[in-house]
């Protein structure tokens, strides 16, 4: 990638990293958590949180050793060859297809008068998959400044919440449930799912000013100030919203306690403010997983080469943009999070098996190898672990979805070969 190119800065990377995590779960989730541990729930977040971090430092190691773009697709072909590269990256890439769509779907049903209208739903939702795939299509700083824009003016609301939270902090007093802490799971489950975004600052990094340095810190700034933000947001909705387990909209309750009925209608502006906020990230982050295809050859160059003009590589982003709408008029929310915590769990499980084995290629003891197996091996644990809690019917759906990869990859090679014969 040329240095005329490299335009994203640490900013960027750090908007594109909190905007892929605080999406569409920082509303939705906390009267599901309340629903499992009560008032314990925000120790979900905390224990997920600290799961987490050793494959967020997985990734920050793993991000400082490459300039290009792929993530944990381009760290699985480096280390273990082109048919895991490849499928680690075609997954990184349906799901993103899938969560751009479906969280595009989500957003009607914040909107006034469009919940219940599907036609209004369906419009809403492949408007704001078309519009960001042009801006981000005419160039990546239209798409940075797009996703910055957004990432800023949902954590607004978010953080007034959170400013409560903070309040009702040293009176918190979480109690186990009453059937013991058997639906710590389950909860867990669901904050795995609002926690996933951070794997995707590394993917823009062939875009990146300073690569190396910028993508390991947003990485870990992204995961860190996301846990403390839903940790306050779940104690401010306990402490507002007596019957929060209850509650449809959490967070418009908490809001109409500690402000009234505007901050009711600020936190629901704020709603469709971070879901499109996460459209406009996808729409950055998505078809850079097909750039990263297309360098490495499992898919034609043309995905990979950048427009004449604009320097961005249109063809990954209207095939993306394109695959995205269709799935927009297929798909909706329901469902999105078993199948997305299983795909996200290979990308995890890539990552931290990538730095093992790089660890233990370059330790000179066995002391010094077992030091360093810690944090890898802890990131594989916590992956199972936290993928254990969900269903089979996810990994089959998961492997049918690689199997169709393997099957294009094919075709496409068998298409190239074609041509230049």
């Amino acid at each position: 990638m040329s240095e005329s190119r490299r335009l994203l800065t640490r900013f960027d990377l750090l908007c594109l990293g909190v905007n892929a995590v605080v999406g569409s779960s920082v509303f939705l989730f906390p009267g599901r958590l309340a629903g499992h541990l009560g008032s314990a729930s925000p120790l979900a977040y905390a224990l997920t949180a600290v799961l987490l971090a050793p494959v967020a430092l997985c990734f920050a190691e793993a991000a400082s050793e490459h300039d290009r773009a792929g993530g944990p697709a381009l760290y699985a072909h480096a280390e273990f060859g082109p048919d895991w590269g490849f499928a680690i990256g075609w997954l990184c890439w349906i799901t993103m297809i899938v969560s751009w769509a479906a969280v595009a779907n989500g957003i009607a049903s914040y909107l006034p008068g469009a919940a219940d209208n599907p036609f209004i739903g369906k419009a809403v939702a492949c408007l704001a998959i078309g519009s960001f795939g042009a801006l981000n299509w005419r160039g990546v700083r239209l798409g940075a400044w797009t996703t910055d824009f957004f990432t800023v003016a949902k954590l607004i609301p978010i953080a007034l919440i959170a400013l409560a939270g903070a309040h009702a902090l040293p009176a918190w007093r979480p109690e186990a449930p009453p059937e013991g802490w058997r639906p710590l799971g389950a909860a867990c489950f669901l904050a795995y799912f609002a926690y996933q975004g951070f794997e995707t600052v590394p993917v823009p990094a062939g875009e990146a000013r300073d690569p190396k340095r910028d993508v390991p810190f947003a990485v870990l700034a992204a995961l860190g100030g996301s846990a403390i933000l839903y940790i306050l947001v779940q104690i401010a909705a306990l402490s507002l919203v007596p019957g929060l387990a209850a509650s449809e909209r959490p967070l418009a309750d908490a809001a109409a306690v500690l402000m009234g009925p505007w901050g009711a209608a600020l936190v629901t502006a704020g709603a469709v403010i971070s879901m499109t906020g996460y459209v406009a990230g996808s729409a950055l982050g998505g078809p850079r997983y097909l750039v990263a295809l297309a360098e490495e050859g499992h898919l034609p160059k043309s995905l990979a080469e950048a427009h004449p003009r604009f320097g961005t590589p249109s063809a990954s982003i209207l095939w993306s943009t394109g695959f995205a709408l269709l799935a927009a008029l297929m798909l909706d929310f329901n469902g999105l999070v078993d199948f997305s915590n299983v795909v996200i769990g290979a990308q995890f499980l890539s990552t931290c098996a990538v730095v093992l084995r790089r660890r233990a290629r370059r330790a000179r003891s066995v002391r010094s190898k077992a030091r360093g197996a810690l944090i890898p091996l802890a990131g594989i644990a916590a992956t199972v672990w936290l993928g254990a809690q969900g269903g089979w019917a996810q990994v089959a759906a998961s492997a049918a979805v690689l199997g169709a990869g393997f099957a294009v990859r094919a075709w496409a090679r068998a298409f190239v070969r074609k041509s230049v014969a």
